[in-house]
Formats: structure tokens, sequence, C-alpha cells
């Protein structure tokens, strides 16, 4: 007898059998069991999630001699033949191969006919959505009326692609994906039955990269069992699926972390050399990366067995969860970048030396907060280059304005106008760290008199009290702090001259004559007058 694949030879052939479909089955078995059954059903979700196994394992409940029942016996022939799939009373339809109109009318010649042995003629039409609209409707008014005795049964993968008109004939359903530990005890039970020794690291690593469809769990434990045989160890799976080890992203980050750019891009290399799809590396660890954060965040990770989560833990503690998102950032800008770049090891590679450099990259929020409290301007910036060692990571640029400009120190002082004026300046640099605009205005302030409680200040500008006014609370606290006591400041804008009259002292003619004789001279010939 030809070998038969695990995805066949253990397809469910039971509601119990059915995995992780329970708010499905459920219903089924409640409709079976009440007689409630529907004359058109719609089974959607992923791909091998069990939408027609359960197709059929409805046929057999609806069919069987023991029947309608909601445990068919597997048994009696209508049982055999609709597991073997040559049951003439249970037509199983391809949709992406009978598309057309003429295909909807032979099934249509085909339903006038009663079923030959069973209790239910019943039509399974796989991927559905692949039916022609004009197929859709010349099925519209059989779904919506069919004879008695006939049910459809449609699966798909694609629900948004079936007409409103056909959706709103059937009773939908929608599959989940299979979670991972669902997954997980299936190959257990299947491995116990064929006799084959498998770790549990293994196990989750075909669960995983099955994306939640059991068919292609069982499908990537054909292809292990078929180069292990009997034994199956992760390294042997790693090589099969190209899959490059948890360790080896956690060795990585750990490189990061040290700021070690030579080792980083050498094990880089060795990755390449391998083989590996540089998409599939990136993916890879961006799924490490989630499992890292989710940890990090206190989240309970099903996906992962217990042998393994000691290597994404001590990573979640050695980066800050915003340090793993902009990790993550970078990896899908990058997987995003090199489809379209002509060289895309150099992408990698810089993304790579970028991330070994993370602790030079200062928060946009704490940066701004640091400018503002040390007075910052461009003008202040010392230049980029300027004391960058290639053994240090550079300072950040608040902390080189800070050094740049270090206030005068000053102690408690006394409270007399003398010890002020004497401390002035030190006063004024101190107000940096209100703001540049405090600064500036307590710098042109006139001080007028100080009497131990209260500091009155002359301004030449309107706009440099209102400086004051806005930040009044933390000028006050300042002197407070500096003269050990409340003090109150006090504040008058400078007064003005107004320019002063102009006397015009006007002439008549004869002066204009006295004052010039050259001028009277002309006046005389011409005859001239003054207007």
């Amino acid at each position: 007898m030809s070998y038969i694949v695990l995805a066949r030879k253990y397809r469910p052939q039971s509601f119990s059998e059915v995995y992780a479909q329970d708010h499905v089955t459920k219903i089924l078995q409640s409709a079976i069991a009440s007689k409630r059954i529907a004359h058109a059903y719609l089974f959607s979700g992923p791909r091998g999630v069990g939408k027609t196994s359960l197709a059929r394992i409805m046929a057999k409940s609806l069919n069987c001699e023991q029947g309608p029942t909601t445990q068919p016996c597997n048994q009696c022939t209508n049982c055999v033949e609709i597991t073997s799939g040559v049951s003439p009373d249970v037509i199983e339809i391809d949709g992406a191969s009978n598309t057309g109109v003429d295909d909807i009318r032979e099934l249509q010649r085909e339903l006038m006919y009663a079923a030959s042995g069973a209790t239910y003629k019943i039509y399974i039409i796989d991927e559905v959505h692949m039916l022609s609209k004009n197929a859709f409707n010349a099925l519209l008014k059989t779904l919506e009326e069919p004879p008695d005795n006939v049910i459809f049964i449609f699966a798909t993968t694609e629900p948004h692609k079936v007409l409103p008109t056909i959706l709103s004939r059937c009773q939908r359903y929608d599959f989940k994906r299979i979670p991972v530990d669902a997954i997980v005890a299936r190959l257990k039970d299947i491995c116990q039955q064929e006799g084959i020794k498998m770790d549990e690291e293994s196990m989750y690593l075909i669960a995983r990269k099955a994306d939640g469809g059991l068919r292609d769990a069982l499908s990537l434990l054909d292809q292990a069992i078929s180069y292990c045989a009997d034994d199956i160890k992760i390294e042997q799976v790693r090589q099969i699926f190209g899959m490059i080890p948890n360790q080896v992203y956690h060795d990585f980050m750990q490189m990061i972390k040290a700021h070690d750019s030579q080792n980083l891009i050498i094990e880089l290399h060795n990755i390449f050399e391998e083989g590996t799809d540089l998409q599939e590396f990136i993916a890879n660890m961006l799924e490490y990366l989630r499992v890292v954060l989710l940890s990090k965040l206190g989240i309970k990770i099903k996906d992962i067995s217990p042998e393994e989560m000691p290597l994404f833990e001590e990573v979640s503690r050695s980066f800050s969860q915003n340090d793993l998102l902009y990790i993550m950032s970078q990896l899908m800008q990058t997987n995003t970048d090199i489809r379209h770049s002509n060289n895309p090891y150099l992408l990698i590679e810089a993304m790579m030396i970028k991330l070994s450099r993370l602790d030079e990259i200062d928060e946009i929020s704490e940066l701004i907060a640091s400018l503002k409290s040390t007075g910052f301007s461009p003008q202040m910036a010392p230049s980029p280059l300027a004391g960058r060692s290639a053994q240090k990571p550079t300072a950040t640029a608040a902390e080189r304005c800070t050094k740049a400009k270090e206030e005068p120190e000053i102690t408690k002082l006394e409270a007399s106008e003398e010890v002020l004026r004497e401390n002035w300046e030190a006063l004024t640099s101190r107000m940096k760290k209100i703001s540049l605009g405090t600064y500036l205005a307590f710098k042109e302030a006139e001080l007028i008199k100080f009497d131990g409680n209260a500091i009155s200040l002359k301004l030449k500008t309107q706009n440099k009290i209102d400086t004051f006014n806005n930040n009044m609370e933390q000028i006050e606290k300042t002197l407070k702090d500096v003269f050990g006591k409340p003090i109150r400041v006090n504040l008058e804008l400078e007064q003005t001259e107004p320019p002063s009259k102009v006397h015009i002292v006007r002439k008549n003619i004869d002066d204009l004559k006295k004052e010039n004789p050259e001028l009277a001279s002309f006046i005389d010939q011409t005859e001239a007058r003054l207007i």
C-alpha cells in the first residue's frame, strides 16, 4: 500500500477530533441534535484549520445510517464512502475549476435527482469565492429554495469576495487560527501513535512556522520525519527549514548592547555565507524581539517552550522598552528598503552598525528639556566633530552645552542690597535654568533697591516685564533658594523723555536778501516773490 501523508492519515473524522474550533462544532452538533438543519452553510477562515474536514464530518453526521447523529459511526457504508470521497450523495466541487455558468447549470440539473442511498444530498463547494459573478447569480434562486433534502456547504479563505446576496442566504461560521499550544498537543499525540521521538522545542518551532494551520504543521512534520527518521532533534529541524537558532539572535542583542560592531558584522557575514534569506532573517529577528518585548511587559507567552524563555528574559532585562521598539522599527524599515535595493547586504550591515551605537541616540523629549534648562542656542553649540573619540561614545548635545555654559556656583547669600549687587552676575546666570528669555531679561534689568524682602527692578521694554511675569513663580523660587526666605519681585517700566518741540523761525523775503547779496540781486532782476 502506498504511503499516506500525515495530513490525510490523521484527518479529523468526528467533531471531537476538530482542534480549536469549539465555537463552530458545538453549534453544529446542537443544530443536528435539535434537527434544525439549514439548507446552506458557509465555512470561512485561514487555510488548514479544518473547514473541508468539518464539512465532511457534518455530511457523515447527517447521512450516517444511525443518524442524523452528532456521533457518526464511521463504519456504515455511507460513512465509509464519504470518508473515501466516493459517495454519490456527497459531491465535492472545486470552485476554482468550476467557475462558469455552465457548471452551475449542470449542478442544477443534478439537483432534480433524489439521494440514492442517504437521507440528504450534500454539495461541498471548496474555494467558493473563485466562482464568477454570473455563476453566483445563477446559483441564487437554487440556493434560496433548494429541493428538499439538499444541503450546500461552502468553504472559502476569502469570504469578502463572496457576493453579499450569497452570504445572506447562508449560515456563516468563521474558523480561527489554531493556537500553538493546540498544534503542539496534536503533534505530541501523532508522534506517540507513530512511535516517533521528538523534542518539545522542535514541536514549538514547527507549530510557530505553521502559522495557525494544523495541516501545514503535519506537512512540516512529514518533512522532518523524512529527514530525521524516528528521532527528531531541534538542530536538524532548523537545518531543514533554514531557521536560525534563538541563541544567535540572543548573541546579536548582546553584541548590540556591548557596542561590539566588529563581531556583530562578522557574525552577520557567517549567516550570509550559510545562504540564509535576508528577509527571512529579519522576519525571524522581529519575531524574536516581539517575544522579548512581550516578556518585558509581563505578558505570558504560549508560543515559546519553557526551556527557551530564559534567552528572551535575559535580553528583556538588558534593554528598555523604547530601545526595543527602536530596534524593531529599524528592522522593519530595512526589510522594506532591501526589496528595492541593488545591495541589500550593505543596508543590513549599515543598520547593524547603527544599532550598535544605540546609546548615542537621545530621547527627543529629554534632549529638548535639557536644552531648555541650559539656555542652549545654535551659537553655543560646539562643532559636531569636536572631541569625538573612536574609543568612547560622544557626549550628548545637552551634556556638551552644559559643560560649555557652566554657571558660577552660588551658596546661601545674606539678604542685603550690597551682597546682591556683588553676586548679581552669578544670580543672573542661574536664571538660565528657567529659560533663555528669563536670563536675557534679568541681564538687562536695572537693580533699583533691595530691602531684604523685595527686589525692585527697572526694565526698558514691556516685553521683558511680560517675560518676568510669565516665569515669576520659578524666579521667586530661585530667589528663595538663594536667600533662604521668600523674596518678592517688583517691576517698573523705564520712562523715556518725550522728544522736545522744534521751534521753526519763519523768514520774509527781505530777511533772505539781507543774508545773501547774490540772492538779493536775483530777486530784484526777476521780481521774484516768496510764497
